[in-house]
């Protein structure tokens, strides 16, 4: 008789920062019935991989679950697999937190589970060589990759049913191919479809493995499954067949196998991922023309021959594609470079408190790299502004934790240049011990993070606007009269969640920072703003600004920071100066701008200084615009507004106890309105609040040689202590 092995397993994750109520509805729909189903199937093996943020959800708030999971361990019908705690992409972290987050989670394991993993699963299968000698040095035997990673070595499909060595450096590890047709097949095709694929595969010899580790989510998670899972049976039935078939279908782990089958032989796997992975990663415009050319070459039927050779992107493209994921990415460095130090710089005789301080900011450090907000694809990801908060708001705990166990600046406030972001021009970093902030001078002299500490926020992280390639099937859904339904890969489901999506995707033309400035037209209205419809006459907003910085000397002083660029408005010379004056305390910085006419015409325009920041909600009654002594039409903070002759003005958060506060010596326009961006998740389509837009305008007439001066103060106030 033909035989095969079946290794079955999961990959249950939950972010860092996702919602309570997300993690409860997932439990209900997918993780809880998964495992109860597969308890009453004691014969079928599965291998679990549960993320570190989702395991201590688990065991604060389901110790049933955690106790049935340890339970089947111990039988040895689930093997747990290990990974790196948080669930960071582990090829873009500096090795010292590769192997720290890899060998927590196994500690945890040991710890809590009595297990000794051996297998390791790896976020987004995202694979880069070098990863061999690092995971070989945590103790991981073998992992799991998806089968395109085989193929673009030049495996045939034949070749995949069974496991390799990988080497680096003389270190090796074992690697397991993941079946996409499995993988596409269940749970959304009926289960006597696996059954022939597997069956097609079985040989006399019986020397074969089938792999299929997925998503534990697509069991009832994902948008109409947990009927046809659950409600219809399919998840039942597919566990009975497997046992109904074990005369020729082996259930197993993958340490039984390992153990009884030598591997393959010895593979150098290529970078990359799984095939949607290398499509999202890749900018709009390419993204669309691969995804058109895989569609060509599927609609004449030689997809199978063509297929190991159409390689998208791979992971590291979404640091360049969204600067925000650079950025974010970077302070991840940034602050991970503070924890080490702070390791070094421990004495060895260091108190309880101060070795207590360092695990709390390795742990914030580890959480603060969990993948999701740093790229984006089918999960909103990037495109969710609480998960970018809850990862900022661990990264800053960390340095600040950090910073504790570090000398503090004499005068109470650092300023240096360095290169942040890596691209090869510098940055300005102000810190003080109460807020952090860097501006970027070779980009528009702009602002591009401020920390309040306090309340650890990222104020300024506002996305762009982008065009995604999907925008084209959103339009074209819409023209086509909507959504398909039925039960479907979430790979190709087109949903809206909301109708008229397509009438509001706008794009910007530069990064939404602040501190940035535009020159207009005197005409120019917020809707045109705000809809990306007006005329830009200055080349300002990304050009090269020189800078000067004059350190603080003494104890308590401030510092200042210069920028200056002589530039061109409508192709005529004009210089913006602006003079920022940092505190050394609270956050209070002083803007002094001058525009002087360097033209031999005169002048007249509108110039807006533009400011984007976030505190999380659009529509939460606790965070309004206001302008001092008015009531606004409109205050909640995805609403569109503007006012004449306005002097202090600014943004209100009760739940942050912030006020974020703005006053100009000269009267202002201000202009507000909402920065949504319209993107994919699994749900479907949605609009996502990103940010508010704050423009404090002026009506500038300047004759040849004449300047325009003005001062707008920003204040961060604790609410709570004002008066």
């Amino acid at each position: 008789m033909k035989k095969v092995t079946f290794l079955f397993g999961v990959h249950n994750h939950q972010p860092v920062g996702n919602f309570s109520k997300v993690f409860e509805d997932l439990y209900q729909q997918s993780y809880e019935p998964f495992l109860r189903i597969l308890h009453r199937h004691p014969k079928v093996k599965c291998s679990f991989h549960v993320t570190g943020p989702l395991l201590e959800w688990l065991e604060r708030y389901r110790p049933g679950y955690f106790k049935t999971l340890g339970e089947m361990a111990q039988r040895a019908q689930v093997e747990l697999f290990t990974g790196a705690m948080y669930e960071p992409i582990l090829a873009v972290l500096p090795d010292r937190d590769k192997t720290g987050q890899i060998r927590m989670m196994t500690d945890y394991l040991q710890r809590r589970f009595k297990a000794e993993p051996n297998g390791m699963w790896t976020a987004e299968r995202v694979w880069e060589p070098h990863l061999t000698k690092n995971l070989a040095e945590s103790g991981v035997k073998y992992l799991v990759m998806d089968d395109a990673h085989f193929k673009s070595a030049g495996l045939r499909e034949e070749e995949t049913f069974g496991y390799y060595l990988m080497e680096e450096q003389g270190a090796t590890v074992g690697v397991f191919p993941i079946s996409e047709k499995m993988r596409y097949m269940v749970p959304f095709r009926a289960v006597e479809e696996s059954l022939q694929y597997l069956q097609s595969v079985a040989t006399e010899e019986g020397d074969r493995c089938v792999v299929l580790m997925d998503d534990g989510e697509k069991f009832g998670g994902w948008p109409d499954t947990y009927k046809w899972v659950y409600e219809e049976g399919w998840l039942e039935r597919f566990f009975t067949a497997l046992e109904e078939n074990s005369s020729w279908l082996a259930s197993s782990t993958f340490s039984e196998f390992a153990a009884q089958r030598a591997p393959k032989g010895l593979l150098s796997l290529p970078t990359g991922s799984y095939t949607e992975m290398g499509e999202w990663a890749l900018p709009a415009e390419a993204a669309v023309e691969y995804e058109h050319i895989r569609h060509e070459v599927r609609d004449r039927g030689e997809l199978p021959r063509y297929d190991r050779y159409l390689k998208g992107g791979f992971w590291r493209n979404f640091l360049s594609k969204y600067a925000e994921s650079n950025h974010l990415h970077k302070k991840m460095l940034w602050v991970s470079a503070k924890v080490e130090e702070a390791r070094k710089r421990l004495p060895p005789k260091a108190s309880p408190k101060q070795k207590a301080t360092l695990d709390k900011a390795l742990h914030a450090l580890y959480r603060g790299e969990c993948n999701c907000p740093y790229w984006h694809g089918v999960f909103g990801g990037l495109y969710l502004n609480h998960l970018r908060f809850a990862v900022y708001r661990q990264l800053i705990e960390a340095e600040v934790l950090a910073e504790s166990l570090l000398p503090a600046p004499p005068s109470g406030l650092r300023i240096l240049e360095t290169d942040f972001n890596k691209d090869g021009q510098p940055e300005i970093v102000v810190e003080s011990a109460h807020y952090h902030a860097i501006l970027e001078p070779s980009s528009g002299g702009v602002l591009t993070e401020l920390d309040y500490l306090q309340k650890p926020i990222n104020l300024t992280d506002t996305l762009t606007r982008r065009k995604e390639a999907y925008h084209e099937r959103l339009r074209a859904a819409a023209q086509a009269g909507g959504s398909q339904g039925g039960v479907a890969s979430i790979h190709d489901m087109i949903r809206m969640k909301e109708p008229g999506l397509e009438h509001k995707l706008f794009y910007d033309s530069a990064r939404r920072v602040s501190l940035t400035e535009h020159f207009v037209p005197d005409l120019t209205t917020v809707e045109q703003m705000m809809t990306s419809r007006y005329q830009e006459l200055g080349d300002f907003r990304s050009g090269i600004f020189e800078s000067k910085i004059q350190a603080p000397k003494k104890k308590g002083q401030g510092a200042q920071v210069r920028l200056s660029r002589l530039g061109t408005m409508d192709g005529q010379p004009l210089r913006l100066t602006k003079n920022l004056q940092w505190r050394a305390g609270d956050f209070d910085l002083v803007a002094a701008y001058e525009l002087k006419n360097e033209a031999a015409l005169a002048r007249n325009f509108l110039f807006l200084a533009e400011w984007n920041l976030t505190l999380l909600a659009g529509n939460a009654p606790d965070r309004n615009y206001f302008v001092a002594g008015r009531e606004l039409a409109a205050t909640a903070l995805n609403s569109v507004g503007e006012e004449d002759g306005v002097t202090e003005m600014g943004l209100r958060d009760g739940w942050l106890e912030l006020e974020i506060n703005f006053r100009t010596a000269r009267p202002a326009k201000f202009w507000r309105y909402p920065v949504e961006t319209i993107s994919q998740s699994e749900g479907g389509f949605e609009r996502v609040y990103q940010g508010s837009c704050l423009l404090l305008g002026w009506e500038v007439s300047l004759k040849p040689g004449e300047a325009f001066k003005t001062v707008v103060e920003t204040k961060l106030i604790e609410m709570k202590h004002k008066k």
